[in-house]
């Protein structure tokens, strides 16, 4: 699950600081059309008002694993701000339509990430495009092929499911044997390895069976048998990606 989505389309047309604009302190992104603009991340408007230059502007303050972060969303459709200071928001919550206001030259969304609060001089802004769509706090897990509780933990957080490090509620088949953590076995499928089907493309039945295999087979480019050996190299490619915050 991705720490911070993107909060709109993902056409960049001007980049974070680059050589042209080096004082650019975020990304624009435009598209022709009717676009909602979205919080990154669950957090708290600090400001949402019009500027001379980002116009119709909201900023948030979301605090993630004991660090505090601020977004910015710039140029906004006059009248479309839909949150107020003080407002508690959620990842995902509209929160505006992208526009043209401000000091703009087309309809766009200027957004800014800062590890820290905004400030004037923009000392703590970071290019938004190395942190969008990407799980910012991966696991940590020794990659040995091993398909343990802590493996399972790592992709539950992941796909932002109950974190008991279980998978429960499998059939008893040659997959499941292979896999270490603890396991219970019985009707109704579970949850994460339904996220995980719904990721993967899989027929979702929260059931682990060889069809799931060869999919997450496909998925991570490896060897598709439809089997957890003991070790696997399924399960290292995927405690690999989880390790950096990619699956």
């Amino acid at each position: 699950m991705a720490t911070f989505i993107y909060p709109s389309v993902k056409r960049v047309t001007s980049e974070f600081r680059s050589n042209t604009r080096p004082d650019h302190h975020g990304t624009d992104y435009a598209q022709p059309g009717y676009h909602e603009i979205k919080a990154v991340a669950d957090g708290k408007v600090t400001r949402s008002y019009e500027s001379g230059s980002y116009g119709q502007c909201i900023m948030i303050e979301h605090h993630i694993n004991g660090e505090t972060w601020e977004s910015v969303y710039a140029h906004m459709r006059d009248g479309s701000r839909k949150v107020h200071v003080g407002d508690h928001v959620k990842q995902g919550q509209v929160i505006g339509v992208m526009g043209n206001t401000g000091h703009s030259f087309g309809q766009h969304l200027h957004f800014e990430l800062h590890k820290g609060n905004w400030n004037i001089n923009k000392t703590d802004a970071v290019n938004p495009e190395k942190y969008l769509g990407r799980n910012l706090y991966a696991a940590n897990l020794k990659v040995d092929g091993l398909w343990g509780s802590i493996t399972t933990r790592g992709l539950q957080e992941a796909l932002g499911t109950v974190e008991d490090g279980i998978i429960s509620d499998q059939y008893k088949n040659d997959v499941t044997k292979m896999i270490v953590s603890g396991i219970t076995f019985g009707q109704g499928g579970s949850l994460v390895i339904r996220a995980l089907q719904r990721k993967i493309g899989a027929a979702v039945d929260g059931y682990l069976g060889p069809e799931t295999v060869r999919k997450l087979q496909r998925y991570l480019g490896t060897p598709v048998d439809g089997v957890i050996s003991d070790p696997s190299l399924v399960v290292k490619e995927l405690q690999r990606r989880l390790n950096k915050g990619i699956l």
